[in-house]
């Protein structure tokens, strides 16, 4: 095809020295954790929100759907931007916007205000979405780059992992609007990092001025690009799925406290942490994804046969949860680093396409677990078998290609 031609996967730096591995990792944690916060601290707060706005179950579950298709549609905004103008103006604006959404949020007084103060800091956050996979792209490439993005993998997960606690702790306190208080203040430190602390890692000779369809259209042309990017899309619809409904199924069905809502709807994240880890340092990628699919099937397994008797069992529900998100854990960090390599010139597009769709299909699950009935575990076993099946569609898709270790772009 036409079109522009990919820098050979060997152009990048790789001197974690010079570009100072361990602050850009810590940079990139900070900003993404805006947008994982602002994710789950709301959890203990439903409650209340449903008191405050007298709100049905599936109003509060379209909150966590509405945040994920704001995030996920601007990415393929700001990852253009991003290749044409530099990374670090592109998250400037962005995080701007977020801080602008939070502070809506906590004055909001109805359900439509806050709805609106929710799609607005999604399109915020989506700024750091999407760069969050290209700037490791922009330093690393190869076993480097896998590396960065299981130990962002890993310290990213902490910021959801502690949201639920800091907001329930906060809700007891000072009530449950200052969880949005406590993220546009969270916002403002970031900008502030990423002004003063976040050295552009775009130079200017190396944007790209071409149209965004050209852009496109080239990424999307590369045959393991597009089977990466569905198996990533359905594993994260599978979590969405399960953590929109996870509050309902511990708070209402279980009647559990607040505090232990919590504390189930969190406990698969170190699962995740798990599986992150033993992606950084088992070095076969076969045997990384082998296991993953293993993970994300058990996990799906223990979810959906109680569903299947109208049932809501709590320990059948933490450990499907806990082994599907070690599934994924062992999968995005592998997979997406798969799909950025041969894309050194085109990080921005890529990496808005793999956290845009991602997040985009995260958001229509948890909407469709908003719309569908509830039957006990069945209908999010039932969606999680789905995502499992087109996971292994996609890598089976892939490897009539070439092996997972041998990407190229299509030129």
């Amino acid at each position: 095809m036409s079109g522009p031609q990919s820098t050979p996967v060997s152009t990048g730096k790789n001197h974690g020295q010079e570009t100072g591995f361990s602050s850009l990792i810590f940079l990139i944690v900070m900003m993404v954790a805006c947008g994982q916060m602002a994710q789950t601290i709301f959890v203990p707060a439903l409650p209340n929100i449903t008191t405050s706005f007298h709100a049905s179950p599936g109003q509060l579950q379209a909150i966590m759907a509405c945040y994920l298709l704001s995030y996920g549609l601007l990415q393929f905004i700001y990852g253009p931007a991003s290749d044409r103008y530099g990374r670090k103006p592109v998250l400037i604006v962005g995080l701007s916007i977020f801080i602008i959404g939070a502070l809506l949020a906590s004055f909001a007084t109805n359900y439509q205000q806050l709805i609106a103060a929710t799609l607005l800091q999604g399109a915020g956050t989506a700024s750091a979405g999407a760069l969050c996979r290209s700037i490791p792209r922009d330093h690393y490439f190869g076993e480097p780059l896998l590396k960065v993005n299981s130990y962002i993998s890993m310290a990213v997960v902490f910021s959801p992992l502690i949201g639920p606690f800091v907001g329930s702790f906060m809700i007891h306190n000072f009530g449950w609007q200052s969880v949005y208080d406590l993220l546009a203040a969270f916002g403002i430190l970031v900008l502030l990092l990423i002004m003063f602390k976040f050295k552009e890692s775009l130079p200017f000779t190396q944007r790209k001025s071409e149209s965004v369809l050209t852009s496109y259209r080239f990424v999307l042309s590369n045959r393991k690009f597009k089977s990466y990017l569905l198996c990533l899309v359905a594993t994260f619809a599978g979590i969405a799925a399960f953590e929109a409904v996870a509050g309902i199924f511990y708070g209402q069905f279980l009647k559990l406290s607040p505090f232990w809502v919590s504390c189930y709807f969190v406990a698969p994240i170190p699962g995740y942490l798990a599986g992150a880890y033993c992606a950084a340092k088992l070095g076969n990628k076969h045997s990384v994804v082998y296991r993953s699919v293993a993970l994300l099937g058990a996990g799906t397994l223990f979810i959906l046969i109680p569903g299947l008797s109208n049932l809501v069992i709590g320990w059948s529900l933490l450990l499907g949860s806990i082994l599907f998100f070690s599934g994924a854990g062992m999968l995005f960090p592998v997979l997406t680093s798969a799909a950025l390599e041969p894309f050194p010139r085109h990080a921005g597009v890529a990496g808005a396409l793999l956290g845009g769709l991602q997040n985009f299909g995260a958001g229509l699950a948890a909407l469709l677990m908003s719309l569908v009935p509830m039957h006990g575990q069945l209908s999010v076993g039932v969606l999680c078998a789905i995502m499992v099946f087109l996971v292994i569609l996609a890598l089976n898709y892939a490897k009539m290609g070439s092996d997972l270790g041998h990407n190229s772009a299509s030129t």
